[in-house]
């Protein structure tokens, strides 16, 4: 593989256009993001890390994903990039500075990349210590989330869960792309991306896609900060937004009390969850936005550095969780809300792809009677 022109050192944040953002900031409040930024037409939400802000949204006549925005090390990237791609390196006039360059990959994703921006003070939040069977760190310490049981509240003779997950970092996206090749050598070409799964399909022998993340040298990344998938269903909406996907701050508990947040206020609609993924090992929990945008709460993923080869992983390895509920034929695809029961109804997903796959692998029971 030829050098990269440049290396992305980590995922900023997203961006969208949609059509009411105060709806949109209720959601991200509940989520548990904090408004960082406000204008007249766009909003600027960040987690509990130094990011001046994981999540963009500007007003428009539509609801569209419009791409995402990585960071690279040092200023000569940006150059590197911008001449390859014969564009030009602005200033930034949004909130946290510093020099961008804009570039479109092959599925038509806005790419923003930037150096130089300002990092904020991390926000504060109790550390949550857990006593495993095998080791014992918490002591003489009650363990106690948020009020306790004060956060179960009762509103109109209903328990409402009020404590939600706090979100501290952007880590992921995933993104459905029409050529899976084309998409894989891009981002590995252009922005340094390393394999660290190669997503075989269920015919055993072509990649869909491939788990990917940010070569930094020796230092170990999340294990993939891209999943680039190339759908199999003819039935499956050609919509290029997979997922976000963003790190909780406090670990498991803090996913738990956002899902009992969401689930208990009863105002938006789930998508996939509890569960532990088996390529990438994260813990996860995903939520559809009001628009049908699918969002991820994640914590405990893997960890590696360049020196760590690409693996190839079967259909089966990519769909079934370690454990967790089975996935419904929905995810991955951006929909609005009230046509996801009628859809996961009708329509073959890939967990039943390999459902039927495995059916027929057994042996006949009928013909050995």
């Amino acid at each position: 593989m030829r050098k990269p022109v440049c290396k992305v050192s980590d995922i900023i944040f997203v961006r969208f256009l949609l059509t009411d953002l105060e709806i949109q900031k209720k959601y991200l409040s509940h989520f548990g993001m904090f408004l960082a930024h406000e204008t007249e037409d766009s909003i600027f939400f960040r987690g509990t890390g130094k990011s001046p802000y994981c999540y963009v949204a500007t007003k428009s006549h539509v609801n569209r994903y419009v791409g995402s925005a990585y960071s690279v090390n040092s200023y000569s990237d940006l150059e590197a990039l911008a001449e390859d791609q014969a564009v030009p390196i602005i200033q930034n006039q949004e909130p946290g500075g510093g020099y961008k360059v804009t570039i479109i990959d092959p599925d038509e994703i806005e790419i923003e990349v930037y150096h130089g921006m300002n990092l904020v003070e991390p926000i504060q939040s109790e550390e949550i210590i857990l006593n495993s069977g095998n080791q014992k760190l918490r002591k003489n310490k009650l363990q106690r989330l948020g009020r306790a049981a004060d956060e179960w509240q009762l509103n109109d003779g209903k328990w409402i869960y009020e404590l939600s997950s706090k979100v501290k970092r952007l880590g992921h996206t995933a993104i459905n792309v029409k050529n899976a090749e084309q998409s894989i050598e891009w981002y590995a070409n252009k922005l340094g991306f390393l394999v660290s799964d190669n997503m075989i399909g269920p015919d055993g022998n072509e990649s869909i896609g491939a788990f990917m993340r940010c070569d930094q040298g020796d230092l170990p990344v999340d294990h993939h900060t891209l999943n680039n998938v190339q759908f199999l269903s003819p039935d499956a909406i050609q919509n290029v937004y997979g997922h976000a996907g963003y790190e909780v701050t406090g670990s498991v508990d803090d996913l738990m009390a956002g899902h009992f947040h969401l689930k208990t206020i009863d105002q938006y609609k789930h998508e996939w969850g509890i569960g532990r993924h088996l390529l990438g090992s994260q813990m996860y929990d995903y939520w559809r936005d009001p628009y049908g945008f699918t969002h991820e709460h994640w914590t405990d993923g893997d960890l590696l550095d360049a020196s760590i080869p690409p693996l190839d992983s079967q259909a089966r390895d990519i769909i079934m969780a370690q454990y967790g509920p089975e996935v419904p034929s929905s995810f991955g695809q951006t929909m609005p809300v009230e046509e996801l029961d009628r859809y996961r109804q009708n329509v073959t997903g890939l967990s039943d792809i390999i459902k039927e796959l495995e059916i027929q692998q057994l042996p006949d029971q009928s013909s050995e009677k």
